[in-house]
């Protein structure tokens, strides 16, 4: 799929009832045009036909974590062992739960299997993930266990002074469980998971599924339960730090950068993005290799950026897309993200990503 065929799906997806006069006027190019790129969205199973009515069989399929943030910040200089006047809020997280939620704002139509407790916390997730457009009712939910939560205290300045990170549900999903959901897992299009699932379960899920899985690592101690297993993982998305972890190579140059993504094929990965901070993103094929970098992006929450980075590899992948821009185009969707306070940007979409695109500079 093009990208502008990709606009016009997202635009047909939003009001099935637009007509190609509306989408000319909208994307600002003829109405011709508009038609050629329908009728090659029907030949390629995108649309069904007339009316545009949308083909909704095909999902993806995420498994992974599901939690809530709550943090505290005090209004003046936090005081250690008293009670500090402040504010605190409370917001959906979660790598697998961020990653359904973006995919679902790109109208991939997306399934998320992941682990709650059977508490005020889990039902909270389970209704916003109706309101997001995300289907999590596969989900494995018991009784009386505890949803996951992460917890922070923060200083007047906002940066974190302690954590408590409550996620010990995540080591009750067990293989099988996973072998309860064969179907669930055998029909979709492709699987993404993240690394707070426990290393057995993850082993089970790459040993006895046969499509691509694409990997989120989460963090470098996570993502030491993947060692062994890495050359499992269709495409990875691992920091410079977990990248470093798994391999055993530091990542001080590019020809660094380089040999992990030689070590990552050997091991039988089809697609590496190591993804750099401000440095940018080292992608490696096999057959193209290099490093994105970008420029005048201003971060304001860093904070769901890699969510919205594996979900415009995900797109990039089900579109077609080469590693080039598969990298550009989930670079953006994180700069996306970085502009937002919040971790999942309420303005994510097709449209906005391809609108970064067109604006960054690319080095």
């Amino acid at each position: 799929m093009t990208n502008r065929e990709s606009e016009i799906l997202h635009l047909i997806k939003e009001n099935p009832m637009v007509s190609q006069k509306e989408l000319s006027k909208k994307l600002n190019i003829e109405r011709s045009s508009i038609g050629v790129h329908i009728a090659n969205l029907i030949k390629k199973g995108y649309l069904k036909g007339k009316g545009y009515i949308v083909n909704e069989d095909e999902y993806v399929l995420v498994i992974g974590g599901s939690n809530i943030d709550i943090s505290a910040r005090p209004y003046s200089s936090l005081r250690f062992h008293d009670s500090n006047p402040g504010k605190s809020s409370l917001s959906l997280g979660g790598v697998g739960r961020n990653i359904s939620e973006n995919l679902s704002k790109l109208l991939v139509n997306t399934k998320l299997f992941s682990v709650l407790g059977d508490d005020t916390y889990g039902s909270k997730i389970m209704e916003e993930a109706k309101i997001s457009g995300f289907d999590i009712s596969e989900s494995l939910i018991l009784k009386n266990q505890e949803t996951s939560t992460y917890i922070s205290i923060l200083d007047e300045n906002g940066d974190m002074k302690a954590a408590i990170s409550s996620m010990d549900i995540y080591e009750k999903l067990e293989p099988k469980h996973i072998a309860l959901k064969k179907g669930l897992l055998d029909n979709s299009k492709l699987l993404v998971v993240d690394t707070n699932i426990k290393k057995e379960t993850l082993e089970y899920i790459v040993d006895n599924y046969s499509k691509e899985i694409f990997l989120d690592t989460v963090s470098t101690k996570k993502a030491l339960k993947v060692k062994d297993i890495i050359g499992k993982f269709h495409t990875i998305k691992p920091n410079k730090y977990e990248a470093e972890a798994i391999s055993g190579i530091k990542t001080e140059s590019l020809d660094d950068l380089k040999r992990n993504g030689e070590y990552f094929l050997t091991k039988g990965v089809r697609n590496i993005f190591i993804t750099l901070g401000s440095r940018g993103v080292y992608y490696n094929d096999g057959k193209t290799d290099g490093i994105i970098k970008k420029s005048n992006v201003k971060t304001v929450n860093a904070t769901g950026a890699g969510d919205a980075f594996v979900a415009g590899l995900v797109y990039s992948y089900i579109n077609n897309f080469n590693i080039i821009d598969s990298a550009e185009f989930s670079m953006a969707a994180a700069i996306l993200a970085l502009s937002s306070m919040d971790t999942i940007n309420r303005d994510f979409s097709v449209l906005n990503i391809n609108k970064i695109q067109e604006e960054i500079d690319y080095e």
